[in-house]
């Protein structure tokens, strides 16, 4: 009998089971991996989840994955059994990496090298997302920024910031507690968004506006404040992947301030070259390190760890709005 594991499938829109499968043996240049945790990126997975959506639907959700080689198939190099692993798979209890059609080489699969708690060692995921829009901003010691959003990605993005040197970093969001935990990732002033004046209190920090504003939040409307609050000559820096659209002030707005939108997506950074050297698989390293040191804190930004049982209801409070939770991890042991 075939060794028989468990995943998580979204059926619809708005109901989460787990589904039995038989667990494959890999094959030439294959890693299969036995999960300890899976971690919910809810930028990514909150769209697509809620009622009204096509009930036939079936979807296999996850983003990041955390536990050991359990075998590997022939010709893989760099990877043996037991090794502790992040991989890039849905949530589930076991999972097969496979190499990259195109490169020919398993890329969705990264050794732990240090001695790192699973959750801690997720971070590394979400974290290379908010490391390149940092890269990207090209920031330099003192330069002011201000992080429009303060989840998970928006933490990350401003705890990289304060380790790049800027000064003054603010965090802005609608919620106080997780402004509270933006001091804690590294923000030297936090503005809460629900004030209506919030451009205002932001150039009452960075007296002309902020060198770097990033949006990181899900509405793309937030754009317009980012570009607000951006200082003449400033950068828009657009992480993660805001859905729709927003109408720009051409003329006034950007055209006469000359300010720099630049969008940040590591598209095909599989490999350096000499115009950009920072490989995705290089971030996630370096991620790595500075938890390890201490110099990345990652541990307050956990809420739950929860049973796979509990998935659905999980979805629901995260589909419900940002109190009360920041990043969510299944526990498959």
């Amino acid at each position: 009998m075939p060794e028989v594991g468990r995943r998580l499938v979204q059926i619809g829109g708005d109901k989460v089971e787990i589904e039995n499968f038989d667990i494959p043996e890999p094959g030439p240049g294959e890693v299969l991996v036995r999960i300890h945790r899976s971690q919910i990126s809810a930028g990514s997975e909150r769209s697509g989840f809620g009622p009204g959506v096509n009930q036939d639907r079936r979807r296999y959700m996850g983003y990041t994955t955390v536990g050991h080689v359990q075998a590997t198939g022939e010709g893989v190099e760099g990877f043996v059994v037991d090794d502790r692993v992040m991989a890039w798979g849905p949530h589930g209890s076991h999972w097969l990496a496979k190499p990259d059609p195109e490169l020919g080489h398993l890329r969705n699969i990264q050794r732990i090298e240090y001695d790192l708690t699973d959750e801690q060692a997720a971070f590394a995921r979400l974290g290379d997302v908010a490391l390149h829009g940092v890269r990207r901003a090209e920031l330099q010691i003192d330069e002011s920024v201000a992080v429009f959003g303060q989840g998970v990605v928006g933490q990350l993005v401003t705890a990289f910031c304060r380790i790049s040197g800027a000064y003054p970093v603010i965090g802005v969001d609608l919620d106080t507690a997780r402004l509270n935990m933006a001091t804690a990732s590294g923000a030297t002033h936090t503005v809460n968004a629900s004030d209506s004046a919030t451009v205002e209190s932001i150039r009452a920090i960075a007296k002309r506006g902020v060198h770097s504003a990033f949006h990181v939040a899900r509405d793309p409307r937030v754009l317009i404040d980012c570009m607000e609050a951006a200082a003449v000559h400033g950068k828009v820096m657009l992480v993660g992947s805001p859905p729709g659209k927003v109408d720009l002030g051409l003329q006034v707005d950007l055209l006469r301030r000359e300010l720099d939108i630049r969008g940040t997506y590591a598209l095909d950074l599989s490999r350096p070259h000499k115009y950009w050297p920072w490989t995705q698989q290089g971030d996630r390293s370096a991620i790595l390190r500075l938890i390890a040191s201490g110099e990345l804190k990652v541990d307050h930004l956990i809420s739950h760890v929860a049973k796979p049982e509990e998935a659905e209801e999980i979805y629901r409070m995260i589909a419900s709005g940002t109190s009360g939770w920041m990043s969510v991890f299944f526990d498959w042991e």
